[in-house]
């Protein structure tokens, strides 16, 4: 299993993201991809049922995300922060995705909320840190295998 991708999404907008491997051969919006994932989360919670939605499975990826509340400095009120993964689809993946994803997803946003709650969300450039901690949290399981078999060797 391998995550090509991790993130936090805030008001539509991606707050924090590290890129392990490319999702396609071309340059994809960030923002607008952001976007797009609020807008369906969005439309699957109101349209259907609160905390229905897990992960969406593509044809070729997997978007898993969880979802938790943070107080952005120009607001008094918790707002939805997302924190998602995208993996590449494979057989029986429900098991990996409880077991290992969505506790690491669930890690990263709690820890977000701790460093971030009631500052400026605006300010991109403040969660530099941020993407490092993204990164020691998901470790190996963003490597592919070929990845993996040469950290054993060399």
């Amino acid at each position: 299993m391998v995550i090509r991708e991790a993130g936090l999404i805030f008001r539509g907008f991606t707050l924090v993201r590290s890129n392990y491997h490319e999702t396609n051969e071309g340059e994809i919006d960030t923002d607008l991809r952001s976007g797009l994932l609020t807008a369906l989360l969005n439309f699957a919670e109101n349209a259907l049922s609160a905390e229905l939605v897990e992960y969406f499975e593509l044809k070729r990826y997997i978007i898993a995300f969880t979802e938790n509340k943070i107080v952005a400095e120009d607001n008094t009120k918790p707002e939805i922060l997302i924190a998602y993964a995208i993996l590449d689809r494979e057989k029986k993946i429900e098991k990996y995705l409880k077991k290992i994803v969505f506790p690491l997803l669930k890690k990263v946003a709690i820890q977000f909320v701790a460093n971030y709650n009631r500052k400026n969300l605006t300010e991109i450039s403040q969660f530099y840190r941020f993407k490092e901690y993204l990164d020691n949290i998901f470790g190996s399981d963003t490597k592919n295998i070929e990845e993996k078999l040469q950290g054993l060797f060399y």
